[in-house]
């Protein structure tokens, strides 16, 4: 009698199976309280972008989706503003650790020295592009930038992605998908082009 061999256990991707789990939960109850929930803690430490739930919800509710756009963006700031404190008043027990977990370190790098160099405009390219919220959040934090100029970019980066995305849920359905996934890529080049215009620009005016 032959010698039976177990199938492998697949690895599991624990970022997708906590995704998993959390967009069952959210669907499951139907309450944007989950949403908002995700929205604050995303700015902080969750890893799953907001927009992996905001997106579904707003499509299943669209006579509400500009209300769960607006209050999500709300919740989002909330969060962005503890990471704030976290950066400036606990860094070295709470922040750094964040940072490290999610393996954020050349980001956090790179966006220190952006910041200090060139301004609160990649504030706002962190907020509305898929680079992590909670770098630049924790980031101002330690770099001590004015709080309320990064709570004002931050509402209008967080604010124009999230309502621009419920708002193409609510007018074209399930459209609104295709759609955010071509052009929010083109928005991202778009932006940095931007910045780095902003750079060459700076340069030339101090040389």
């Amino acid at each position: 009698m032959g010698v039976q061999v177990s199938p492998p256990v697949p690895k599991v991707n624990k970022m997708n199976f906590l995704s998993t789990k959390v967009y069952n939960i959210l669907r499951a109850k139907k309450s944007p309280l989950y949403l908002y929930a995700i929205a604050f803690s995303e700015s902080i430490f969750f890893p799953v972008p907001t927009d992996t739930f905001l997106i579904p919800m707003a499509l299943a509710n669209r006579e509400k989706a500009i209300s769960l756009g607006l209050y999500t963006t709300l919740f989002s700031v909330i969060g962005g503003a503890v990471g704030y404190l976290i950066g400036l008043l606990f860094f070295d027990t709470v922040g750094i650790n964040i940072i490290k977990n999610f393996d954020l370190i050349e980001k956090f790098e790179i966006f220190s020295a952006s910041v200090k160099d060139y301004g609160y405009f990649f504030i706002f390219i962190a907020g509305f592009t898929p680079i992590p919220y909670k770098i630049a959040a924790i980031t101002s934090g330690v770099i001590g930038i004015s709080f309320p100029i990064f709570i004002i970019f931050s509402f209008l980066s967080r604010g124009l992605r999230f309502l621009l995305e419920v708002f193409l849920c609510q007018k074209i359905g399930d459209k609104a998908i295709d759609i955010i996934k071509k052009y929010s890529f083109l928005l991202t080049i778009i932006l940095i082009i931007s910045f780095i215009g902003i750079i060459v620009i700076k340069e030339a005016i101090l040389n």
